[in-house]
């Protein structure tokens, strides 16, 4: 991205079936990635591109990444939505005393053109001081000329979703399957431009400076509300092993398991159990390798966990 807005400031403090994107960087090779809906900013495959490493993870064994070169500027390309909510939905984490950044573009036919920033979301950094400071443990939603604040940790993985309202030029912010809020009455816009809003077209994960080492995972992008309801049931409650498989999956729960249902990435149903017992077992030995969604459902409690098929 080449080009960061410095805002003023208001100091405040499932998988499911009509999933469109979910990317868990399990697939691709280590190293510079440019393909499929990764993209960068001179749309071109070169030192831009988002990188795969192995060296953390929220689920899996990889993750993407941006470190501190200011070079970096990938872009995930979740095509162009224009009505609706759409709700975008991830895993990151910051390395201790680091940064991340990333934005939301309306239009990427138009990038670089001022409106066309939705937001810009400063993790680590204090965009209302002059050359962007680093700001541990602070992040800073800022969109239309307000820079909306709350507090974050280092060195854990954390989800973060944005609900888009797309129709309404609004959204609302998620942070481990808590609404974050700012007061009665207060929205934050989704963008300010009349020229753009209405768009959402891609997100912009850009090296906003030397501190910044970001890792994403566990990407999902859909249309819908946001639901952390794949998180009702703990890990102390149920578990999936292993996660990394090549014939048997098994499921173990305090609970009875009333359905166990595997998705793909396209958000296509594979496989479905009616187990109605505490522990269930299923075989992907006859599977594509790749990334699964595995939604199990005890009573009105959702759990979903990635595994990877070998």
């Amino acid at each position: 991205m080449k080009k960061i807005y410095l805002l003023a400031t208001a100091l405040v403090f499932g998988l499911t079936a009509n999933a469109q994107l979910t990317d868990g960087f399990e697939e691709y090779p280590l190293g510079s990635y440019y393909g499929g809906n990764w993209k960068n900013w001179s749309m071109v495959d070169g030192p831009e591109n988002i990188l795969v490493v192995d060296d953390q993870a929220s689920e899996g064994s990889q993750s993407g990444y941006i470190g501190g070169d200011e070079v970096q500027d990938a872009i995930l390309d979740v095509g162009l939505k224009s009505s609706g909510i759409w709700t975008y939905s991830m895993d990151f984490y910051i390395d201790f005393g680091s940064s991340g950044y990333f934005n939301a573009q309306h239009d990427l036919g138009s990038l670089g053109t001022t409106g066309n920033w939705a937001y810009q979301a400063y993790i680590g950094l204090d965009p209302t001081q002059t050359g962007t400071p680093p700001a541990p443990g602070t992040f800073y939603f800022a969109s239309a000329g307000t820079a909306y604040s709350f507090p974050y940790n280092e060195e854990e993985w954390i989800n973060f979703a944005v609900e888009h309202h797309i129709d309404d030029d609004i959204v609302k912010l998620f942070m481990n399957g808590t609404e974050i809020t700012f007061g009665p009455g207060v929205d934050i816009p989704f963008g300010d431009d009349p020229a753009f809003q209405g768009k959402l077209n891609g997100f912009d994960y850009y090296s906003a400076s030397s501190i910044n080492s970001m890792y994403i995972d566990n990407i999902r992008f859909y249309e819908g509300e946001f639901t952390m309801g794949v998180q009702d049931l703990t890990v102390s409650e149920i578990s999936v092993y292993p996660t990394v498989a090549k014939d048997m999956v098994n499921i173990a729960s305090k609970t009875n398991i009333d359905n166990v249902a595997v998705y793909n990435t396209s958000g296509q149903q594979v496989l479905k159990l009616n187990p109605n017992s505490a522990n269930a077992q299923f075989n992907v030995s006859a599977m594509p390798a790749g990334v699964y969604m595995v939604k199990i459902q005890s009573g009105k409690q959702v759990m979903t966990k990635k595994i990877v098929v070998k």
